[in-house]
């Protein structure tokens, strides 16, 4: 893509983000499917579930070690209660016991080492993304080694940073709905906002992590904007993820029964999988549509 091509994307608004480009959904589906494939995102996916996994653990690490410290009581519990609304109950569990773990070994050493393992599978898992959305947006120049490292690195600490940040408002999130709603003498409203408070922290941490990896992975200057086709349908694709994967696997398939005490690892591996390609096809999804808005601009030229 030369540069200027890139400066055309940079021209592309709001509205023609969700006309599609001048696409029917229609076209815009079918384009997806093809571009899937053409630009070979399943491997991309799979790339991101393996350098996934090496980020994971550190980042548990790194996370409780730093909720242990804060005066703020029950963060943990609510993390673990988030875990277990969102993953499977053999993911879950295999989960807890690391982080009861964490909790009894944390040390100064411990986090920093985490921290360390952290940047390393953080930096890989972010520039195996751009390799990703490059392909989707047919980069031809992209950055240099130390550019998308060093982005990375950026990257992977903000994640961090959001992480935490979710971490607090799962707490204290439903709190301040309880205040909202402490005239309100109605158990199922208060139920409501309290699963409300944690699905919108969640969906937010989804929506600004999505938006900026579009914005900023790629080796190309693309517009920043919070709300694209390929974002929401990250956070909708994602949210129908986490439901029915977690159905299917505590309901249909018996994963601990097949693999015995690692059914839990492959069970959040085909998760982490999952979410790389959710990610992969909502990068298409703008794509697609970016390609198709500057072919029509050009055509009206």
């Amino acid at each position: 893509m030369t540069e200027r091509e890139q400066i055309q994307l940079g021209k592309i608004g709001f509205r023609a983000m969700w006309k599609f480009g001048g696409l029917t959904l229609w076209d815009l589906i079918v384009r997806t499917l093809k571009g899937y494939d053409k630009h070979h995102l399943s491997a991309h996916s799979a790339q991101f579930a393996y350098y996934s996994i090496f980020t994971f653990f550190p980042l548990l690490i790194v996370i409780i070690g730093c909720l242990a410290q804060l005066p703020i009581r029950g963060v943990i519990l609510s993390v673990e209660n988030a875990i277990n609304q969102g993953l499977p109950s053999n993911v879950s569990s295999m989960l807890f016991a690391q982080i009861e773990d964490i909790q009894q070994k944390t040390t100064l050493s411990l986090i920093g080492g985490g921290i360390f393992l952290l940047a390393w599978g953080g930096t890989r898992l972010f520039i195996t993304m751009e390799v990703g959305l490059d392909s989707v947006f047919e980069v031809e120049h992209r950055r240099s080694f130390l550019r998308s490292g060093g982005l990375a690195l950026l990257l992977t600490f903000g994640v961090l940073i959001l992480l935490l940040t979710a971490s607090i408002l799962l707490v204290v999130g439903p709190e301040i709905a309880s205040l909202l709603v402490a005239n309100i003498h109605s158990t199922w409203i208060h139920l409501l906002f309290s699963a409300g408070a944690r699905w919108s922290v969640a969906c937010g941490f989804m929506l600004i992590s999505t938006s900026v990896i579009y914005w900023a992975v790629p080796s190309i200057k693309l517009p920043w904007k919070i709300f694209t086709p390929g974002s929401m349908f990250v956070i909708i694709s994602w949210v129908l993820m986490l439901q029915g994967f977690r159905l299917y696997v505590e309901n249909f398939a018996h994963y601990n029964e097949t693999y015995g005490t690692i059914g839990g690892f492959i069970v959040l591996l085909v998760w982490l999988y999952l979410t790389g390609a959710i990610l992969m096809t909502g990068g298409e999804i703008n794509g697609v549509i970016y390609r198709a808005a500057k072919l029509k601009s050009e055509e009206t030229v």
